[in-house]
């Protein structure tokens, strides 16, 4: 057999996945399900809340036990999948109940806006780069910010700390993974939320 023929050959591509709900259901199933309240996986998304799981995650048993517990109250909820497929594009995938599948291979948006390539980035991933960070939010109201999550195609994350109003980018983080990374930023930031570019441009 050629080796190009096995799949365990092939390169795994990055893939993030948001279960979708309104705050009420969303919020009442973590509760029942014993979720602490700080969980970096629960984020905002377009107006609702959202638990959040990607490919660096150890497994999918939280994001099904959610579902699990929606479907047996009765709630509407949709899953969006984000399939980073090469440098600068992704395949973006949504499911939701009485609705067609869709899926839309699309090219990204540029990864930094002006505002942000004259920032810093600081490596989560070293004790150096949790303190700098630290210090470049020591006097931000932790209330008035939020932060977006990028991941590239070999799957380190980055990340933008924002200022809500009037929006302005006040600082930028990497780490090895995702979850490695929210949790360095809760760690400065307790209640921030995090936010996932999940569909496509326009």
């Amino acid at each position: 057999m050629d080796p190009a023929d096995n799949p365990n050959d092939s390169a795994k591509l990055h893939v993030s996945t948001l279960l979708i709900a309104s705050e009420r259901a969303l919020t009442n199933a973590l509760d029942e399900l014993g979720f602490a309240e700080d969980d970096d996986r629960v984020i905002q998304h377009e107006g609702r809340l959202a638990f959040l799981t990607c490919s660096h995650d150890q497994d999918c048993d939280d994001l099904f036990a959610i579902i699990t517990e929606l479907a047996a109250r009765g709630e509407t909820w949709e899953l969006q999948f984000r399939v980073d497929t090469g440098e600068g594009r992704a395949v973006f995938q949504r499911l939701a109940r009485h609705q067609a599948v869709e899926a839309i291979e699309a090219e990204l948006p540029p990864e930094a806006e002006e505002s942000e390539k004259e920032l810093p980035v600081h490596d989560l991933d070293e004790e150096r780069g949790r303190s700098s960070l630290k210090k470049a939010l020591n006097r931000v109201d932790p209330a008035g910010v939020f932060a977006t999550i990028r991941s590239g195609p070999g799957g380190r994350a980055t990340a933008v700390i924002l200022r809500r109003n009037p929006r302005r980018a006040l600082a930028m983080a990497a780490a090895n993974d995702e979850a490695s990374l929210r949790g360095a930023i809760r760690e400065i930031l307790p209640n921030v939320m995090f936010s996932v570019a999940m569909k496509p441009p326009g």
